[in-house]
């Protein structure tokens, strides 16, 4: 047998920039048609937000094929394992999770293990001797094959998927698999931007931007549904439109905000070039968006963001923060950096860390370079060692820790509006909720460990007012006063 990780290049150690888990199944469209029952389907989603909406397009294609969808995988006859490929680490964790599953196939009833998403298009035809377990690999450009090919109609999509690359849209069948109340809703897909550090464009192609027509029909379809927050996400928010010349982000949010389908609309992952007036003035003069933004800027020292191939001039870190503080301040802002990158120096750390204490943000992620093979940067020279990147990584956020209790503080005594979303996970005995500034999965929660006398009923999805009476770490806790 062929060694396990043959696909994976020698790298240093690497850490994980996608958010990943098990998808829970939570929320199904109980009035779409079903086909012939043909058995038990599961997906497990690896990756980010992108890949999740992936994932319940490939549910949606099952659905209509005949399968019942479940969450356990040991009740499952089919399993499809919708991977990430964006890191190394994370090809390694995909092939960990495809290895745990395939155990299945002797000790429960699955019959065929099916495997998909970005770490698919990263080493394609490659994967079949690596992993023989693997009844099928499906193309990210034939998701909506995955019921045929579970049903045993077709068996190989290498050949058969279809280019130019896949865009989903409202009219393709979709299960929602995250929480009934929240979607995440794909803009437009793959990345034309030149950043050394990333695969994205290699695995996902050329930025391709939906309509905005089709984006408001499908998030009123969503609403229709009980969905009341939606959250936008792409490769590059910001740079929506500008391949199909059919509008742009801001006139997409004027659109969506005046379709009054859902109570919140959020932007994740956002590129710096395209924040410009118009955009934070659709943000801030429309009810629905929240004053909210997610932008990676990825660094702040001049040297390494020319490195990087990041935006430099009036899109530089430090003088987009300004805009945006000077122009909106109402606008809260959420950012990501990497620390550790080929030729990183002592003055580039301390320079990031120094942005970091200014303040800007309530809320950062921090994550260690790593060296991509396929990319500009895992060529370079002046590779860090892992373990100086990790003191690095934990040093930025030691300072964004004293950054988020001193912003967190200001929100003491305040009504905040929260969606409530059920239990906290810790104990029944408190509810969880967030805020118009928290996204899910990223951001702090909302405790809610006091119900006021005649505030209603706190039902999961409901949005109510929240009376923040202290801070616990990266949450507030409060006294929920109505909903």
């Amino acid at each position: 047998m062929p060694p396990r990780l043959n696909i994976i290049g020698q790298s240093e150690g690497v850490a994980s920039c996608a958010n990943k888990g098990t998808m829970h199944i939570e929320h199904t469209d109980k009035g779409a048609p079903i086909a012939q029952f043909m058995g038990r389907a599961v997906v497990i989603t690896l990756g980010c937000a992108k890949n999740q909406v992936d994932s319940e397009v490939m549910l949606g294609a099952l659905a209509n094929a005949g399968f019942e969808i479940v969450s356990d995988v040991s009740t499952a006859d089919v399993a499809i394992v919708n991977t990430c490929g964006f890191l190394e680490s994370a090809v390694k964790e995909s092939i960990d999770s495809i290895l745990d599953v395939a155990e299945y196939k002797e000790k429960g009833q699955l019959r065929q293990l099916i495997v998909a998403g970005c770490m698919v298009e990263r080493y394609g035809i490659d994967l079949k001797e690596s992993i023989p377990e693997v009844d099928t690999f499906v193309s990210t450009d034939d998701l909506l094959r995955v019921g045929d090919i579970a049903s045993g109609v077709l068996h190989d999509t290498f050949a058969r998927a279809a280019r130019p690359y896949f865009l989903y849209d409202e009219t393709m069948p979709r299960v929602l698999a995250s929480r009934s109340h929240m979607a995440y809703v794909k803009i437009s897909e793959g990345c034309d931007r030149p950043c050394t550090f990333c695969i994205i464009p290699k695995i996902r192609g050329a930025m391709r931007s939906r309509s905005i027509d089709s984006l408001t029909r499908e998030i009123k379809l969503l609403g229709a549904q009980g969905v009341r927050e939606i959250n936008l996400v792409a490769q590059d928010l910001t740079g929506y439109g500008r391949d199909i010349g059919g509008g742009n982000l801001a006139q997409l949010l004027r659109q969506l905000d005046g379709a009054k389908a859902v109570d919140w609309i959020r932007l994740l992952y956002a590129y710096p070039i395209g924040i410009e007036k118009d955009l934070l003035d659709a943000i801030v003069q429309s009810p629905s968006v929240c004053d909210y933004l997610d932008f990676p800027l990825q660094h702040s020292s001049e040297p390494i963001l020319k490195r990087m191939q990041r935006p430099l001039g009036r899109y530089s870190p430090r003088r987009i923060v300004e805009f945006i503080r000077g122009y909106a301040p109402q606008i809260l802002m959420r950012t990501t950096f990497i620390v550790g990158f080929p030729g990183e120096t002592e003055q580039d750390v301390a320079d990031l860390e120094s942005f970091i204490r200014e303040g800007h943000f309530l809320n950062v992620g921090v994550f260690t370079y790593s060296q991509e093979r396929d990319t500009p940067a895992g060529q370079m020279p002046d590779q860090i060692e892992q373990t100086e990147k990790d003191a690095r990584r934990e040093r930025l956020m030691l300072a964004q820790q004293e950054v988020v209790e001193n912003r967190l503080a200001e929100f003491v005594g305040q009504t905040l509006e929260v969606l409530v979303e059920g239990a906290h996970e810790d104990t029944e005995l408190l509810l969880s909720g967030r805020t118009r500034f928290q996204a899910p999965e990223v951001d702090g929660t909302v405790i809610i460990n006091d119900i006021k006398d005649g505030a209603g009923e706190p039902n999961v999805g409901a949005i109510g007012q929240v009376l923040v009476t202290e801070i616990a770490g990266y949450d507030l806790v409060g006294t929920l006063v109505s909903s």
